[in-house]
């Protein structure tokens, strides 16, 4: 299934022929709002109309939900209790609304969702490039800041020169075959990264992993990585590189950090305390 095949017909009409589209946010009874080029816009009978106007479209996101898991949803509950799911197409939605008190993390009623559009286009320039060259990179930033974007770029670029493995948890990397097409990368998608860490070093022999958003229980496996020779190069939320030790405790794993601010600012890329592991490898930037 994909967005445009999910949503009701005059929002998936009105949105169609939009370039740069980032985001979607619908809720019940309320106006559906979007975000195109970094700016907020709300989806009436007429089209787009300037953030705030327009009116509610009578949406109902227990109907988009059902259409959007090709109408059954307990396949999909698993994935579901975790706030999210993706489609086919690599748009990610976030679900929000009632719990059910008799089972944790299962949803009674869902009452608002977040699309987020994919983008695979060459972010990843020179200076990232020559960042990755010295080892292990991570990219920092707050939720819409283009770490995905970022890191899809990186993956891409590196497996010209590199054994590249990526740990695809929610198929969001890549998300399209036609990507990993253009591209010489091994992915394995839906499994965890804690699989893809451990299984997939010994399975594929990567140079490098790259993985999306690792969390604080990923990082444990991903000193396992660095320490077996393997690079790394993930994404992980935060506001600067402080932030990101405090949280992580992964100062001596990398090499390089790239902070992302909002849509639009300038990169920052500071170094950190890590070595490269690989520079005795083949085929090493």
């Amino acid at each position: 299934m994909k967005v445009w095949d999910c949503l009701p017909k005059e929002i998936s009409a009105c949105l169609r022929a939009c370039t740069d589209l980032r985001e979607i946010r619908i809720r019940n009874n309320r106006p559906t709002r979007v975000n195109v080029g970094g700016q907020w816009y709300t989806v009436g009978e007429k089209g787009l109309a300037s953030y705030g106007g327009g009116a509610a479209l009578g949406v109902s996101c227990d109907e988009i939900v059902k259409r959007a898991c090709n109408n059954s949803v307990y396949a999909y509950e698993k994935m579901l209790a975790q706030g999210f799911f993706t489609l086919e197409d690599g748009v990610r939605i976030g679900v929000c609304g009632n719990m059910s008190g008799a089972a944790e993390a299962v949803f009674r009623r869902y009452s608002s969702l977040c699309f987020r559009i994919p983008h695979c286009i060459g972010v990843a320039n020179d200076e990232v490039m020559n960042c990755c060259g010295k080892g292990n990179v991570v990219v920092i930033g707050p939720p819409c800041s283009g770490k995905t974007t970022l890191l899809r770029d990186i993956a891409v670029k590196l497996s010209a020169k590199h054994s590249v493995l990526v740990a695809d948890e929610r198929g969001e990397l890549f998300y399209d075959e036609k990507l990993l097409a253009a591209c010489d990368c091994d992915v394995l998608k839906w499994a965890s990264k804690r699989y893809v860490f451990e299984v997939g070093v010994r399975a594929m022999s990567p140079q490098w992993i790259v993985c999306d958003e690792i969390s604080v229980e990923d990082t444990a496996s991903v000193k396992e990585v660095v320490n077996s020779g393997v690079n790394i190069a993930c994404s992980a939320h935060g506001k600067n590189v402080g932030e990101f030790v405090a949280k992580f405790g992964l100062k001596d794993q990398f090499v390089t950090a790239i902070v992302l601010g909002s849509i639009g600012s300038k990169r920052q890329i500071e170094s950190l305390g890590g070595s490269n592991y690989i520079e005795n490898r083949r085929n090493t930037y």
